[in-house]
């Protein structure tokens, strides 16, 4: 396997250099740095109808502790005046995970994730023990908030991945966790987040703990990513689901290998689609596996491996993928060993072969996040920067070849 290391100035040193404009004939290729080097995460990017980006994950306030937040930039990676944005309710610590651009009338974003409460009743005053309820804040193209919903039970619910739905309104998918352990997580809220009355009626009777990762919605029904652990067995394996508004669910195991969890899906043709995930190796390293699944209506009626990327004494792991102008496909995520974690982006041709790999290194650790196709070309990484105790929130944009 081929790849090429590209190495990025260190950290620090970026820090004075970012908010510097970028002009338009540098648009091709940069790199930006946004947060208050605290401890800022990323998690979701969108491309804009005018170019830019929309940016959501978890953001550091000073002596408040972590929020939700949303960062809106130009074509070329400036930040837009009045952002960073925040959100949470009476002071809590809150994240996104997700953003579902509204598209047409007035516009605006969808960001889904998670808020923290203290545990009720709790003895506990120096670990402060919390419980983590779903978050939902719908806001306007400018980050001024419409509302916000929450909800939750005395165990932990987070919204993980979030679209459309088919009718109105949206579709979430996370996990909720019941008696110390996780079940998939799925339901509608309309669109002024209100719960759909009808929930998923989904009972793998060969599952021990499930989390619902990632939701596309085709038009006609959705496709879901999940990870479940086997009972009876050591590992996990996949699991995609495929259903409509309705919420009845079929389900389909892609794998019987140990230690195997999806991370996204993504069209490839009338009824067929990719699934990426991760999977534990022999030798105990995390790889990079691409699924192929066809379906019909709502049956899943055929699944097979494509694809299998590893590197020797390194850990792969993917995170998410989009196809190319060109037909291949562009896989996002983090490469690690010994502690040191880089950003890595992996292409496969459109015959799903292996056809080349790019680190972006830096001083301290980089990890991928998310990967889009610009309105301009080329590509553009969602990333979260780390030094020492401390972490940005990173946008890189290459050109097709990944260079930058």
């Amino acid at each position: 396997m081929k790849y090429k290391i590209i190495v990025i100035a260190a950290l620090i040193g970026l820090l004075f250099s970012c908010e510097r404009e970028i002009s338009p004939g540098q648009a091709e290729m940069f790199m930006k740095y946004y947060g208050n080097y605290l401890m800022d995460e990323a998690r979701d990017v969108e491309v804009l109808d005018d170019g830019g980006y929309a940016i959501c994950g978890t953001g550091s306030v000073s002596d408040q502790g972590k929020r939700m937040v949303l960062i809106i930039t130009d074509e070329y990676g400036n930040m837009i005046e009045g952002f960073p944005k925040y959100y949470t309710e009476e002071g809590l610590e809150s994240g996104a995970n997700t953003i579902v651009p509204i598209r047409g009338g007035q516009g605006g974003f969808l960001l889904a994730g998670y808020i923290e409460r203290p545990v009720v009743g709790s003895q506990d005053l120096v670990q402060k023990p919390v419980q983590k309820d779903m978050f939902l804040v719908k806001v306007s193209s400018t980050g001024e908030e419409s509302w916000h919903k929450s909800y939750g039970s005395a165990d932990d619910e987070v919204i993980l991945h979030a679209t459309t739905r088919i009718s109105s309104g949206y579709m979430l998918a996370g996990y909720q966790v019941k008696d110390g352990k996780s079940d998939i997580l799925i339901m509608g809220i309309y669109e002024e987040g209100d719960s759909v009355e009808l929930g998923l009626n989904y009972n793998n009777p060969y599952a021990e703990n499930g989390t619902a990762t990632y939701l596309l919605n085709t038009g006609e029904q959705y496709l879901c990513v999940c990870t479940y652990d086997k009972i009876g067995k050591d590992g996990t394996d996949i699991l995609v689901l495929n259903f409509d508004d309705e919420l009845s669910p079929i389900d389909k195991n892609l794998t019987d290998d140990s230690h195997e969890y999806g991370t996204c899906i993504l069209e490839d043709g009338e009824n067929n689609y990719l699934v990426l995930g991760n999977r534990v190796s022999d030798l105990g390293k995390v790889e990079i596996v691409v699924h192929r699944i066809e379906t019909r209506g709502l049956l899943i009626t055929k699944s097979v491996l494509l694809a299998t990327i590893s590197e020797s004494n390194m850990d792969l792991i993917g995170e998410r993928f989009v196809k190319t102008a060109d037909g291949s496909y562009a896989i996002v995520g983090t490469r690690q060993a010994d502690g040191i974690q880089d950003i890595f982006l992996q292409f496969l041709t459109s015959d799903y072969i292996a056809s080349g790999r790019i680190i972006y290194g830096a001083t301290g650790n980089q990890s991928g996040a998310d990967i889009e196709l610009p309105e301009d070309g080329g590509l553009v990484l969602l990333g979260t920067s780390s030094f020492e105790t401390n972490s940005m929130i990173s946008l890189i944009k290459t050109n097709d070849t990944g260079n930058l």
